[in-house]
């Protein structure tokens, strides 16, 4: 008699996120229509709208903070004032010991918005973040999906700002539905929507010396066929320069940071799109991305059930 015990985030058969919904959903966001997503856009408030109707359809929670998903908060810029918005929802845990504690997975759906007079005028932004936002919500599809059971609770947030220096993600430290200290992780992603730079079922994380979140990461990995790539000197300086930093800097003083351990989660670094009319959703290997987005949720999963905790490394970083 052979008894096969699934953990808590197995299944015999899982749910797949198909390329064909990851592309309708980065064409909907990269579309001309959405005019790059500027920042106090009406196609901002657009792209919003539709990402808490999907937070809607998978049935997440909200919080009395962000009725109906949104989170709204004003800040300036250069050209004024603008006001914006992020999009929460949350899944509760499922085990007692942990479901107090939380997963944040993020990613930023604002971009640039258009070039007046280019001969094409519309920076797409499909790569940067359209690709980010289609992982996020695949994540939060195929668990919700799935019927799997997770551990922590698990808050799934869509950050606009991002490209006027993490004022989405400031922001929603800052006004935290949680207390700070109760969140675990916060996993982010940008730029998953490329695989020639580091091939197939490949991709990297920010700010691997300063915690011990990739070591775990990598520890899952092991026999998958996946694998998280360290080699990259590059991403040490991106680190801090999306809305991960907004977790694990939320103070800082005489060069030591309180915050919470944080990555970045991308296939790509900077290419020659990034911030051009050319990041057109029509390069991306969707196959890919769907790869990566099934083993990205098999990741927050596992997470979710981890008894260590993500531990800073570095000295120049501290829990709150």
């Amino acid at each position: 008699l052979i008894i096969t015990i699934l953990l808590p985030w197995q299944r015999e058969k899982k749910t797949v996120i198909t390329p064909e919904l990851l592309k309708e959903w980065v064409t909907f966001l990269s579309s001309d229509d959405m005019k790059g997503r500027n920042n106090g856009s009406p196609q901002m408030a657009a792209a919003a709208a539709w990402i808490a109707s999907q937070f809607r359809e998978d049935g997440m929670g909200q919080f009395s903070s962000a009725p109906d998903y949104i989170q709204k908060y004003v800040y300036k810029s250069r050209s004024g004032e603008i006001s914006e918005r992020n999009v929460i929802g949350y899944i509760e845990g499922s085990d007692p010991a942990l479901k107090s504690q939380f997963i944040v997975v993020s990613a930023h759906f604002d971009h640039i918005g258009m070039n007046p007079g280019g001969a094409d005028s519309v920076f797409n932004g499909a790569d940067d973040n359209a690709a980010g936002t289609a992982t996020l919500l695949g994540i939060a599809k195929y668990i919700k999906d799935s019927g799997l059971k997770q551990g922590r609770s698990l808050i799934f947030v869509a950050f606009s700002g991002e490209e006027h220096g993490v004022k989405g993600s400031e922001y929603f430290i800052s006004h935290c539905p949680v207390p700070v200290r109760s969140i675990y992780a916060d996993i982010n992603f940008e730029m998953t929507g490329h695989s020639e730079l580091l091939g197939k079922n490949k991709y990297y994380m920010t700010g691997c010396p300063y915690s011990d979140l990739d070591d775990i990461i990598k520890e899952y990995e092991k026999g998958t066929g996946f694998r998280l790539v360290d080699t990259i000197s590059i991403t040490n300086s991106l680190f801090l320069m999306s809305d991960n930093i907004s977790f694990s800097a939320i103070s800082s003083k005489n060069g030591r940071h309180t915050g919470i351990p944080s990555g970045t989660f991308a296939t790509s670094t900077i290419p020659s799109y990034l911030h051009r009319a050319s990041d057109e959703a029509d390069l991306f290997d969707f196959g890919n991305m769907s790869s990566l987005v099934d083993h990205f949720s098999d990741i927050v999963l596992k997470l979710s059930w981890e008894k260590r905790p993500v531990s800073w490394t570095s000295p120049d970083y501290v829990r709150p």
